[in-house]
């Protein structure tokens, strides 16, 4: 096995203008690529550890699952951030949830993921045989819609694709999509209608761009960004070398990996979904149900063993798969939560309990992806059970 950095080095890349010509600087790489990583490929064979993997987004909610499962496999993993802090609490998450796996982990820096010259030099240097490419913003609170969600999502995508066609080494890309990618929000709730892998969000990138809220900018970003992934594998002029697997993760819930580089400082610093989760399980029992969002859900640890088996099962080569356990409403987290943390249950708004929202909206059934992925989803019981503890310790740590 070849040597990897020590538990504070990182690779930086970094890319500036001078006059016309981009300049990229590189430190050479400190995990060699083996020979059978440096060969061409004619057809993907099964990826197996020790291989050499690429992570981008390293420090995100699902990358950080990703990461633990493919160091748990012995997987070498090289993970994308954009800063030096980030770059740290990804090692220091993974050295203290996986000591004896951490000399796998490597981080690089990459200050600006839609930047193809330096997820090339990345390539260049490292070999990867495949990239899971999770590097792009979810969140609200944003100022500029294309700045801060179309740019990063669909450039930061083909930055990647355009890396990997000009290498000579990956054999697959992973692309973490979202079910915003499959959600036709302009067709209503559709009571009685299943969504599946089948089904296409027809937002644009104009209309992204002129979105009237966040949420709407969101699914845009995430629609046209998976839209660009095709169009690039289908392209006349793709030289080929790589497949690509597109996964399509629900409103993903669950919990955190348990360092204190990896949770959030406070309630104010959780991800997007478990904010929804928090909401309902802090406004208290006499509060109004906070409104259901996004009702179709899956837990981040099924998501994280769906990217691993996306890895390495060559058949799934070309698939887009919808990973999602069901659908869910506020009032189903609050009645399971109130069950599975009674000690809290003063702090969970009570609602009508029983009632459910299932005849007023869409469904969706993932059960194909299911079977394909081998994959049992997790009921949200196991989830809040597991996910609740974290929140509550979270907030006495405020």
């Amino acid at each position: 096995m070849a040597s990897i950095p020590a538990y504070s080095d990182c690779i930086l890349i970094t890319a500036h203008w001078i006059a016309d010509q981009k300049e990229v600087t590189v430190v050479e790489p400190l995990l060699e690529a083996t020979d059978e990583e440096k060969m061409p490929h004619a057809e993907l064979a099964p990826i197996k550890p020790p291989s050499l993997v690429v992570v981008t987004g390293a420090n995100g909610f699902i990358a950080s699952h990703v990461i633990q499962r493919l160091l748990l496999l012995e997987f070498r993993v090289v993970g994308t951030v954009r800063s030096q802090s980030k770059a740290d609490a990804v090692r220091n998450t993974h050295a203290q949830l996986t000591p004896a796996c951490v000399d796998l982990l490597t981080t690089a820096i990459i200050e600006d993921i839609t930047d193809p010259e330096a997820y090339h030099s990345l390539f260049d240097s490292y070999q990867p045989v495949a990239v899971f490419h999770l590097a792009s913003p979810f969140g609200y609170s944003v100022d500029n819609y294309e700045r801060d969600m179309m740019q990063p999502a669909v450039r930061g995508t083909e930055a990647v694709f355009k890396a990997a066609a000009r290498s000579r080494s990956v054999q697959r890309i992973i692309h973490t999509n979202s079910f915003a990618c499959i959600y036709d929000a302009s067709l209503g709730p559709r009571p009685g209608y299943t969504y599946t892998s089948k089904d296409w969000c027809p937002l644009t990138y104009n209309d992204g761009v002129t979105a009237p809220n966040p949420a709407v900018a969101y699914r845009a970003s995430k629609a046209v960004a998976e839209k660009t992934a095709w169009e690039f594998m289908e392209a006349s002029d793709f030289p080929g070398g790589f497949d690509l697997v597109s996964l399509c993760p629900a409103m993903v819930f669950g919990p955190f990996l348990d360092t204190p580089f990896s949770l959030p400082q406070s309630p104010k610093g959780l991800n997007t979904s478990n904010q929804l989760v928090w909401d309902v399980v802090s406004a208290g029992e006499d509060a109004a149900m906070p409104p259901t969002k996004g009702p179709v859900w899956v837990d981040v640890r099924d998501v994280a063993e769906a990217h691993v088996k996306a890895l390495s099962d060559p058949s799934l080569g070309g698939k887009r798969m919808l990973l999602a356990q069901g659908i869910y409403c506020s009032q189903e987290i609050a009645d399971v939560s109130s069950e599975v943390a009674r000690k809290h249950s003063h702090r969970i708004a009570l609602g009508s309990p029983g009632k459910r929202e299932a005849h007023t909206h869409f469904g969706v059934d993932s059960s194909v992806e299911a079977s394909d992925l081998g994959i049992k989803w997790r009921g949200l019981a196991e989830t809040l059970s597991d996910l609740l503890p974290q929140l509550y310790r979270i907030e006495q740590t405020d």
